[in-house]
């Protein structure tokens, strides 16, 4: 197995834990609920569970965790035979039933904490259900199809509509105290209530606090009341949906004024036609009434009547829409004002002392300090100032690296300071203040050796960063910044702490993509000065959208140098890669569409029109991303794209735009990253049209969804996903698929519906399409027949090579 594939099944079965955990917390709850009701239980909520218990072993199957598919089946057994009426569960069967939840999470935990194994759970199961009356079970019917060799229509369906895991809401929940007054027990002083009203929010502390919901003895009596910080991360979520609303009337008042502008041409082409419309009105109506024909005169009155009347009323309609525009106008900026404000106050109350996050510091100094053999002094200057404790939480590792690195590289031992006349006991010292504008400045500042950039130039050499003609040549100050290069390193062995040469660069990283900014000064022998400038707050994103083949795409303005048009004749070639000069710098061309693995079927060499070009820059490294059109810069959101996709590489979100459709947040740092590393390949640019297949896989389980994706995609196919068939066929009505593969249990619409629509819908008729199912039923391979399936495969027996054999033969060989 390739590191590529083991690193995928690895997310595969992350996927699937989280997959697995929200089934089981329904199944459990469905149980809680099923026991009480009583011997009468409602069929629905039996058919529930019993769905639910489907799903699951069914994505177990598609990890190959057969422990929990085993369990999974019996279970099914147990929970078919209650459906039946063959079976009243007593409270011993309820038990046995939780117990087997209990020995499902005990394997995804991989810790035995139940005192039983799936094998006797298993036995267990199987004896419950053997000592019930005996019915004929499905498989009996089946096992005429199981032994039949594996072709479209040997292969038989599953039974149809499969549940989709419900997501399990979460609840929350904050006791409030403050004098003399607790909101959960009463008041025992109604005169308390005004002091109520008058609380503020104190901010939970990230980092020396464990967030519980009460204030602790000596915060009472101060005003406040502290609550989770995962509410506050609601509230601030909140405030930016309003940020969305504000974006969506902002481009509902460009419509209304693209509309307003239209009227222009409609008053042009009226003038055109003034001089006509007078003349009829004259023939008509005048003295030459009477030598026209008696058989126009009335339609000649009746236009010219209209063309009175249609004036008079676009002319109002002009009118009425610009009332509506101008007080549009007024509402918007109501909204914009009060959710200013209201976004400003909830992100106020997000900030906490940047002092907090060093709390923990102090220790760390003096103990790793004296381990290494080194007396340290830790001061920590400017506490008060606060800063948005997201931002803090995010840049505490980098802090703390830095710390390390004063102890590691900066402070000389004892023995040394003294022979240069130096205190024995070194000084690292954290110093906060105030920046232009609404940030702050955090300097981390040594009085250590300071940083030997011959050092530097000569480890830069040896670990391949740089070659030797460039160490000769480059000057101090570029020298100093190869430090926060990803593998430089000047230790010569790899410790738990250091020696690998990627903290630097990870501070760096973290720095920029918070918006921040990083300088450094050293002055031989008396130490370093690391700046950093962060923004107090979490602040909305400013984005670039541009257009690259057929998608939209946000660039985040912190990285864009500039935008520019250039001629395609200005690009040449440096070695096998692209460049161009831009402002007598070259940069390395890109274009987007090449970098994110798309099709294209345009091609700027040797064209004439000028093409856009985003001059991105990250470390003294400039890359110039081609794109297809600049559309504008805005306001955006970023959106995370959740733990399915956190994996997702080059983007780093999603944003709604003011149309209200979802695009993609690029990670300008990695492009940058990947465009020069070594390992990544020369950009080829062809003109001819690649035509690549989409296929629509239809499916309620993440788990298998992941891994059908993921295994038509490796053979070159262009997939997307839909979790039931209401969803895949809103999607084949947005966009043109060569090939439908779906699943046959799922909620809304199963997947013999789907195909029959698809059928009957000449738009996508002819698509091929292939079911993916779990039984081995006669009957339901001649129903899938019937419905208009073109072929099938039972997920007992799912190879990826089967299902690459079966979606070639059906894609090029219908």
């Amino acid at each position: 197995m390739t590191s590529s594939d083991e690193e995928f099944h690895q997310w595969l079965l992350a996927t699937f834990r989280e997959e697995a955990d929200e089934i089981l917390t329904g199944i459990s709850n469905g149980l809680i609920e099923l026991e009480k009701e009583g011997s009468d239980p409602g069929p629905e909520l039996v058919e529930q569970i019993y769905r639910k218990t489907h799903s699951l072993k069914g994505a177990a199957r598609a990890v190959n965790l057969r422990d929990i598919e085993s369990i999974c089946q019996n279970s099914e057994t147990v929970f078919s035979l209650i459906k039946q009426g063959v079976l009243i569960p007593d409270p011993e069967v309820f038990d046995l039933l939780h117990k087997s939840i209990s020995v499902i999470y005990s394997i995804l935990s991989g810790e035995k904490t139940t005192g039983i194994g799936s094998a006797e759970i298993v036995l267990e199961l199987r004896a419950l259900t053997t000592a019930v009356a005996p019915v004929k079970k499905p498989t009996d019917l089946q096992a005429e199809g199981e032994n039949s060799p594996l072709s479209p229509w040997n292969n038989p369906f599953s039974t149809p509509g499969s549940s989709l895991p419900s997501s399990s809401g979460s609840s929350f929940h904050v006791k409030v105290n403050a004098p003399d007054l607790t909101l959960e027990s009463g008041c025992e002083d109604s005169s308390n209530i005004e002091s109520l009203c008058a609380l503020s929010f104190e901010k939970t502390d990230p980092i020396g606090h464990s967030g519980g919901d009460s204030i602790p003895s000596q915060a009472q009596g101060r005003g406040t009341v502290r609550i989770a910080a995962h509410k506050l991360d609601r509230l601030i979520a909140g405030s930016e949906d309003l940020l969305t609303t504000r974006l969506y009337i902002a481009h509902r008042l460009r419509e209304l004024e693209e509309m307003m502008s239209r009227f222009s041409l409609w008053k042009w082409n009226h003038t055109q036609i003034e001089g006509d419309v007078h003349q009829i009105r004259e023939v008509t109506y005048g003295a030459h009434k009477a030598d026209l024909p008696p058989e126009i005169i009335l339609p000649l009155e009746r236009i010219a009547d209209f063309l009175k009347f249609d004036r008079e009323f676009v002319m109002s309609m002009h009118h009425d829409l610009g009332v509506h525009i101008r007080a549009t106008e007024v509402d918007q900026s109501a909204l914009e004002s009060s959710t200013s404000e209201i976004s400003d106050l909830i992100h106020d109350a997000v900030l906490v002392p940047i002092a907090s996050v060093f709390a923990s510091f102090s220790k760390f100094v003096r103990e790793y300090s004296r381990g290494v053999g080194k007396i340290v002094d830790f001061q920590v200057d400017g506490k008060d100032i606060e800063m948005d404790r997201r931002i803090l939480e995010t840049i505490k590792p980098s802090l703390m690296h830095l710390i390390h690195n004063c102890i590691d590289h900066g402070i000389e031992y004892p023995d040394v300071r003294a022979a240069l006349n130096k205190p024995e006991r070194g000084s690292i010292q954290i110093r906060i203040s105030t920046h232009s504008g609404s940030k702050v400045a955090i300097e981390v500042i040594d009085d250590g050796a300071g940083i030997d950039l011959d050092m530097i130039r000569h480890a830069a050499v040896e670990k391949g960063i740089i070659s030797g003609k460039q160490g000769a040549i480059i000057t101090d100050e570029e020298a100093l910044w190869l430090i926060f290069r990803s593998g430089f390193s000047t230790n010569s062995e790899v410790s738990d702490l250091s020696g690998r040469g990627l903290g630097l660069a990870i501070v760096d990283d973290t720095i920029t993509r918070l918006g921040g900014e990083l300088m450094v000064s050293s002055e031989p022998l008396h130490g370093t000065t690391i700046t950093i400038i962060l923004p107090v707050r979490l602040a909305t994103l400013r984005g670039l959208v541009a257009r690259s083949g057929s998608q939209r795409y946000v660039f985040p303005v912190q990285q864009i140098k500039k935008v520019i048009r250039a001629d395609p004749d200005l690009i040449f070639y440096q070695g096998n890669r692209m460049a161009i000069r831009i402002d007598d710098e070259p940069a390395r061309v890109i274009r987007l569409t090449d970098v994110l693995s798309l099709p294209d079927t345009t091609s700027f060499i040797g064209g004439e029109n000028p093409i856009p070009i985003i001059l991105i820059e990250y470390a003294g490294r400039h890359i110039a991303c081609v794109v297809d059109d600049v559309i504008r810069v805005q306001e955006i959101v970023v959106r995370p794209l959740g733990n399915l996709l956190r994996r997702v590489k080059r983007i780093t979100g999603a944003a709604l735009l003011g149309d209200g459709s979802a695009v993609m947040v690029l990670d300008l740092l990695e492009i940058i990253q990947e465009a020069f590393s070594p390992r990544g390949q020369p950009t080829c640019y062809t003109t001819f049209k690649r035509i690549t297949k989409r296929i629509l896989v239809v499916d309620d389980s993440a788990t298998s969804r992941a891994l059908i994706r993921r295994t038509l995609e490796m053979a070159g196919y262009q997939v997307q996903t839909a979790y039931d068939g209401m969803d895949a066929l809103g999607k084949l009505r947005e966009t043109d698929f060569h090939m439908v593969v779906s699943d046959v249990d799922m909620p809304r619409m199963n997947g013999y519906t789907l195909t029959e629509k698809i059928r009957a819908d000449e738009r996508f008729c002819h698509i091929p399409v292939l079911l993916i199912t779990s039984l081995d039923s006669i009957r339901d391979q001649e129903y899938g027949r019937a419905v208009g399936a073109n072929a099938y495969i039972v997920k007992s027996r799912f190879e990826s090579r089967i299902l690459l054999e079966y979606t070639n033969d059906l894609l090029y060989n219908l």
